[in-house]
């Protein structure tokens, strides 16, 4: 079997001391100190061992795509359609000076997984639940460039995958979308990264099976450390008919639960602690722990897994530290999978 290959979802706890304002000013004022902040924050998730990290994702997921989609200096000939030249991610470009001092001392590229919040949460956020087809339409075409130029083949930066983050599919029960134009906004949105692996993440597993028909998506990510259950809703025979994948979570992210099933058993609160937090990722998410969920999840889907990684972002976590703790342990977990 091919070894599965780890990845994170994206977002990391900022710095001490740095709020979401902060780096709202910092890209406005001073972009030359965000970049830095980005490549520190990148050497950083690069201590981890994990195979394919995302850069770093320190914006609003919405706010980052959002904002340059709807200002009109940035439009083209048609309203929302971003110019190509304008559906930049900043953070690739601020990662090039890792990348190269990664290839300086290694001799390899860095491969990276490049996030693109999805049309469907953009127009929920932006324009509401009712799905309208032309907003929809601009956005997904804007949404396809931001794909096309996260495309990296370069000798010391390699796009490994792309991921559409769609958060409210099949959670948000006042969305309301027909089915064929969800179909044609993700397939149209995948495109461009034709012959690149090409995931989606869903909250909720209960969307996958309209996903199987989208061609241009061959991996859908599941959370399924902190609900195993999620893992019954999707069928091997229906990936093995469409010849989809898996990236499955098999690292716990929901740090609330966590801490207060932690403060139960133990006694330990975190929050009144946070020198211990550490040490409650080492017992409940240790790296046998991970390996374990790996090994269940692969006595139901063999070789239709291709990802493994924490179920969601680790921005919520209390700091940088317990977030490389997690990483670290789910590097070690898919190793010793692996027999690595």
């Amino acid at each position: 079997m091919e070894r599965i290959v780890s990845d994170d979802i994206g977002s990391f706890p900022l710095p001490k001391g740095v709020t979401r304002q902060d780096i709202e000013r910092m890209i406005a004022n001073d972009p030359d100190q965000y970049e830095r902040l980005v490549q520190e924050v990148m050497r950083m998730k690069m201590l981890s061992g994990v195979d394919v990290l995302t850069y770093p994702q320190l914006q609003d997921m919405i706010s980052q795509f959002l904002g340059p989609i709807t200002d009109p200096k940035n439009w083209g000939d048609e309203p929302l359609v971003i110019k190509e030249s304008k559906a930049r991610i900043h953070e690739l470009s601020a990662i090039e000076r890792v990348a190269k001092e990664y290839h300086d001392s290694s001799g390899e590229a860095l491969r990276i997984r490049v996030c693109i919040t999805g049309p469907i949460e953009l127009h929920i956020r932006g324009y509401g639940h009712v799905i309208h087809a032309d907003v929809l339409g601009s956005l997904t075409k804007s949404l396809s460039k931001f794909v096309k130029n996260g495309i990296l083949r370069k000798k010391h930066l390699e796009t490994r995958a792309i991921c559409i983050d769609e958060p409210s599919l099949g959670v948000d029960p006042q969305l309301i979308i027909e089915e064929d134009e969800l179909l044609m906004a993700l397939e149209h949105v995948s495109n461009p990264a034709k012959g690149l692996d090409m995931q989606i993440h869903l909250h909720s597993p209960l969307e996958a099976e309209k996903i199987y028909e989208v061609e241009g998506i061959n991996i859908i990510g599941v959370e399924s450390a902190s609900t195993p259950s999620n893992l019954d809703v999707i069928s091997k025979g229906d990936l093995d008919k469409y010849d989809k994948f898996l990236r499955v979570g098999i690292a716990r992210t929901d740090i609330d639960a966590m801490a207060a099933e932690y403060r139960d058993a133990t006694g330990i609160d975190i929050w009144r602690d946070e020198r211990k937090a550490c040490q409650m990722i080492d017992e409940i998410e240790s790296p046998k722990i991970i390996t374990r969920r790996l090994e269940n999840a692969s006595k139901k889907f063999g070789n239709r897994i291709k990802y493994a990684g924490p179920d969601c972002g680790l921005g919520g976590l209390m700091h940088q530290e317990l977030a490389l703790k997690l990483l670290k342990n789910v590097a070690m977990g898919i190793s010793r999978f692996s027999g690595v």
